[in-house]
């Protein structure tokens, strides 16, 4: 055979094998392509599906886009696949607030960047697991990490831009994020519109009052009807919540069985409606009302009218030492006192170094319970006896449900001003200024947008709200605190009594304040808040404002 005939049969050879090779990957990139486009058809049945309420499915779902991946590694497909994969997870951690299942989705979003480099996706995984890092795994560290990371990816590719057009050019697919791929700022797939997702139920019941509050992903809207007794059926209250699930993780009914709630149920009414169902004997009175940050609507239930005193008649006057009690002798039936110390557990209020708010007034709240016991030998009640953390709303509930005839809530001030000091007093109703609306940011741990939320609030709630009394509480709460603290220590600013929108005072039955009790941004205020003497001369101040309150409630009532 000669050479030419020998050099010939080389080039034809591998000619064909050179073709083969393109033609399967032609063939490949077909399949993968197919493949992709075949589970984005079931994705969008899924997202309108009930199967959504299921674990199992969501992970039939991932799986189908992950075997693409496996399958098809060398594909355009498969770094698509890869985000699927990531930001299902995501979506399935709103239903199951399973951690693993936000780290599984970084795991996906990961192998995109170091897998896949040149994929136009690299950017978009980036920024969801920062996303994640930043907002969900509460790890600036590593969020910050990867936010360089994207910082170099953006550099390079504005200084070879040129390049990458002539990439996009032989690479179509990698050119742009696929259809369907683009998400919304809240960063939710625009295929799921499943809007908020109920989480859990939680619950305080007693005699003549309940509170339900049910934990969601995000704000909805929501319509709340009562169906009254009817033919021997007991009244009912239902609430639509709109657009929303129910996680799989909630179970359908929570039974209760108080005097008068027996259980709380769930069910998906329609695709994007979730009805809650409370199964009453009766109901004299309810309010229901959405809070922010992070989203729950609160459901109050009332078997007499909030208005009526709790404590009036309830029970025959306790005798302490052969005499009655103060209150009792004044006719006016304070009985029971909730004292509330702010904070708690992993919330620490305010703090400068290792001084922390949840310390502080915890010690001066149990000062004041002795002060007041021994003072008006009434009942002293306090949310929490120790560095526990409570929700605010449980912290109303709780007066609420202990009849409380006052209601005290103990507080550290901060500001970014460090020349700010002083002592106030606050109650509930619209923020007064500025001041004050930063004040109850502080407290209610809320931005500010919420609490402009908070200020609509108020006007569908204030009407039932012991307003009047509140202030004349504050008042005179505000005045002996202050000449208290005067008659001990220079340096004492009466900042006076204001109003702000606190969910800790929200929902309260009785007269409530909430007590401001120093700065410990300020550097005087902030040594006098680390000392025992301080807290006592506060709860002496507070005891006797308390005991005027009392006092001039009696004169009031006189004909």
């Amino acid at each position: 055979m000669s050479l030419a005939v020998k050099k010939s049969t080389i080039l034809f050879l591998f000619l064909t094998i050179l073709s083969l090779t393109f033609g399967s990957y032609e063939i490949q990139a077909a399949s993968a392509e197919r493949a992709f486009q075949q589970a984005e058809k079931e994705l969008k049945r899924f997202a309108n599906s009930r199967k959504i309420k299921y674990r199992r499915y969501w992970i039939e779902i991932i799986n189908r886009y992950r075997q693409i991946y496996l399958r098809y590694p060398e594909s355009s497909v498969a770094p698509r696949a890869l985000y699927r994969c990531g930001r299902l997870y995501e979506e399935l951690y709103g239903y199951s607030g399973k951690k693993s299942d936000l780290k599984r989705a970084l795991k996906y979003y990961r192998l995109i960047w170091e897998k896949y480099p040149k994929s136009s996706l690299k950017e978009l995984a980036l920024k969801r697991a920062i996303f994640i890092y930043e907002k969900k795994l509460k790890d600036p560290v590593k969020a910050l990490a990867l936010k360089k990371k994207l910082k170099t990816l953006a550099k390079n590719i504005s200084q070879s831009q040129p390049a990458s057009k002539k990439a996009s050019k032989t690479s179509p697919s990698e050119s742009k994020a696929p259809k369907n791929l683009n998400t919304n700022n809240s960063g939710r797939l625009l295929a799921f519109k499943i809007g908020g997702t109920v989480k859990q139920i939680r619950h305080w019941s007693g005699e003549n009052y309940s509170r339900v509050v049910l934990d969601l992903t995000k704000p909805v809207k929501y319509k709340a009807h009562v169906l009254k007794a009817h033919q021997g059926k007991p009244p009912r209250l239902y609430v639509d919540l709109k657009p929303a699930r129910i996680s799989p993780y909630t179970k359908p009914s929570v039974p209760i069985k108080d005097s008068f709630l027996k259980q709380v149920r769930f069910g998906q009414y329609r695709k994007d409606t979730v009805r809650v169902v409370l199964d009453l004997t009766s109901l004299t009175d309810h309010r229901v009302f959405f809070l922010n940050e992070p989203a729950r609507l609160v459901i109050d239930l009332y078997n007499q009218g909030p208005s009526s005193s709790p404590g009036v008649s309830v029970a025959k006057p306790k005798i302490i030492n052969g005499e009655l009690s103060l209150a009792q002798q004044l006719g006016l039936g304070i009985r029971r006192i909730v004292i509330d110390p702010g904070h708690g557990g992993k919330d620490p209020g305010c703090r400068y170094g290792r001084l922390k708010e949840k310390y502080i007034v915890l010690e001066v709240s149990k000062r004041l319970a002795q002060k007041l016991r021994a003072r008006l030998g009434c009942e002293v009640v306090l949310t929490r006896t120790r560095d526990k953390f409570i929700p605010l709303e449980e912290r109303t509930a709780i007066a609420n449900l202990k009849n409380a005839d006052l209601f005290i809530s103990i507080h550290v001030n901060s500001s970014p001003n460090r020349r700010a000091y002083g002592l106030e007093t606050y109650y509930l109703n619209f923020a007064s200024d500025e001041e004050a609306m930063r004040t109850a940011a502080l407290e209610n741990a809320a931005s500010s947008h919420s609490l402009s939320e908070l200020q609509d609030l108020l006007k569908n709630i204030l009407l039932n709200t012991k307003l009047e009394e509140s202030k004349r509480l504050a008042v005179a709460v505000q005045k002996n605190m202050v000449s208290q603290v005067k008659s001990r220590y220079r340096r004492v600013k009466d900042r006076g009594v204001r109003t702000a929108p606190f969910i800790v005072l929200i929902g309260t039955r009785m007269p409530a304040i909430l007590v401001e009790i120093g700065f410990v941004s300020n550097r005087y205020e902030r040594a006098r808040l680390k000392s025992p003497a301080y807290w006592n001369t506060i709860a002496d101040g507070i005891a006797k404002g308390i005991e005027e309150y009392i006092k001039s409630m009696k004169v009031a009532t006189l004909p």
